[in-house]
């Protein structure tokens, strides 16, 4: 493998990681959304600079664009359950700070 190619899939795992765990999962849901527009914009500039595009490269390119938004939609309901835990722990926890005072 070049070293080309570890640096790209080392670039594109890094950035999964970080749509997935950083940007996607927090209260601001456009965010997230900067890496799959960024990711958008890439593979539609990659196929109209490339001549020659064969449907697959289509295909794969879909396939990517794809693969960002679940990304995005993943992280962001991630953050979702994890806002509805706290807030079901917190309402747990008041409960029973009243029962223990009456």
């Amino acid at each position: 493998m070049s070293e080309f190619n570890l640096i790209f899939w080392g670039t594109a795992i890094g950035l999964f990681l970080l749509e997935e765990y950083v940007m996607a999962n927090t209260r601001f849901f456009w965010l997230g959304g900067i890496i799959p527009l960024l990711g958008t914009i890439g593979i539609i500039l990659v196929l109209i600079k490339s001549g020659n595009n064969q449907i697959s490269d289509y295909f794969f390119g879909v396939l990517g664009i794809i693969v960002l938004i679940i990304f995005w939609g993943d992280g962001h309901q991630r953050y979702i359950k994890r806002m509805k835990k706290q807030k079901n722990e917190m309402l747990s926890k008041d409960l029973t700070d009243q029962k223990n005072k009456k």
